[in-house]
């Protein structure tokens, strides 16, 4: 027991004496950190606030482009309204960029423009300027269906051809393109996509078209198309299916003006190949049950006929059927450009300057023309001798007698002067 208090008490004495030397240090420690300058004594750092984590959260993904299907495309084309004014300038450049989109799809768009092809339906883009047949206009921009887009239609169109400057441009093919910015329809649209699209799938459904048809404007721009894809290769195509429309030309009920034009068009092809083939038809054609004469046909023959042609207008002259004088008068200006090198031309000249119906100034006119600029001398000293063989006739006739003279004359010497206005008693500067 003695041991165990001695133990207990050994304990407390060196834990007593351990305090005392631990304080005893702390307490010079601190006496000796109050003698030094304050700068001596070191500042303990701050505890850095804690850093916040960044999370990067990912950007949503732009949606995927819709893409439209080729169907989805011709679908929204055939539906499109076009309306007026801005409206139809902005619907305008919609149809543009929705043939561009086909055009990129390529290949891919082929099958099911076929497909539409064989559909009897179209959407016009040019302006109209023909009437419906209860005479009301034409709404430009419309889907058109029943329009004879394919042969086999019964029937014949009606109307007679639009004469001028915008038949002349529609009967040349080498000026026609495909490659337009805005086409006339919808058709004709898709027939520049496929050209540029190429290949023979394409190749093959313009061939299609050619073959199938009825419309004249398409005959002739299908021809421009395939003659550029394969040079020759659908000539006798294009040529039977202008020769069949001519001859069978299919209903068509409220015609735009492409549609006015159909004739036209298709002598264009035929005279695009300087096909003759036709000239036998073409020549029954000249004068039409309503007694008029049908300029397409006779622009054809004078183009692929030229003085081979002269016989056929001089029939249709003479063809009592025909007693329009402005269509009379479209005949003799052509049969006589060969006056000098054919008969019927030099007599058709004799019952002009025998006319009791017509001026004498323009009987004057007529033969100072003639003289005017011959180049052939061959032809030149034919008509000096047909006019010298008339001088007796007209030798009392004031105006006449004085033209042939001039008219020799001017042949003769083709670096004079033109000596008509002193005939007709016309000064120079065009008074009386």
């Amino acid at each position: 027991m003695k041991t165990l208090a001695a133990i207990v008490l050994a304990l407390g004495v060196g834990f007593a004496a351990a305090w005392f030397i631990v304080s005893s240090q702390k307490n010079a420690q601190l006496e000796q950190l109050k003698t030094l300058p304050p700068a001596a004594v070191a500042t303990p750092a701050p505890t850095p606030a804690p850093v916040e984590k960044i999370v990067m959260v990912p950007a949503p993904a732009a949606p995927a482009p819709v893409v439209e299907s080729p169907q989805e495309i011709l679908d929204e084309l055939l539906n499109l309204k076009l309306g007026a004014d801005n409206s139809r300038n902005a619907a305008m450049r919609l149809v543009v960029f929705k043939l561009e989109l086909l055009k990129q799809r390529g290949a891919a768009a082929v099958p099911a423009i076929r497909a539409f092809m064989s559909r009897n339906v179209d959407v016009n883009y040019s302006p109209q300027d023909v009437a419906n047949s209860d005479g009301s206009p034409v709404v430009a921009g419309g889907a058109v269906v029943g329009r004879g887009f394919n042969r086999g239609s019964v029937g014949a169109a009606s109307g007679v051809p639009v004469r001028g400057a915008v038949v002349r441009r529609a009967r040349n093919l080498p000026a026609l393109q495909a490659d337009w910015v805005v086409p006339p329809s919808l058709r004709l649209g898709l027939v520049g996509v496929l050209k540029q699209i190429g290949g023979a799938e394409s190749e093959q459904v313009l061939a299609e078209m050619l073959n199938h048809s009825g419309r004249g404007v398409e005959i002739a721009y299908l021809t421009v198309a395939l003659e550029g894809i394969a040079p020759g290769k659908y000539q006798s195509t294009a040529v039977t299916a202008a020769k069949e429309l001519l001859m069978n030309p299919p209903a068509i009920n409220d015609p735009d003006n492409l549609d006015q034009l159909s004739r036209s068009y298709l002598y264009g092809v035929l005279e695009f190949y300087r096909d003759t083939s036709f000239a036998g038809s073409a020549q029954q054609m000249l004068v039409g049950a309503n007694g008029r004469l049908d300029q397409d046909a006779m622009e054809y023959l004078t183009t692929v006929l030229k003085e081979q042609a002269v016989s056929a207008f001089y029939a249709a002259y003479q063809n009592p059927a025909l007693t329009n004088q402005s269509d009379k008068m479209l005949i003799r200006s052509d049969v006589l450009n060969y006056v000098g090198r054919n008969s019927q031309a030099n007599t058709l000249l004799a019952q002009t300057l025998d006319d009791p119906d017509l001026e004498p100034r323009l009987k004057a006119g007529t033969l100072l023309g003639l003289a005017s600029g011959e180049t052939d001398p061959q032809i030149a000293a034919a008509k000096i001798t047909l006019f010298r063989s008339w001088l007796s006739k007209y030798a009392n006739d004031p105006v006449l007698s004085k033209a042939l003279a001039a008219a020799i004359n001017n042949l003769q010497n083709p670096d004079q002067p033109d000596q008509l206005p002193d005939i007709l008693g016309v000064r120079r500067n065009g008074g009386q």
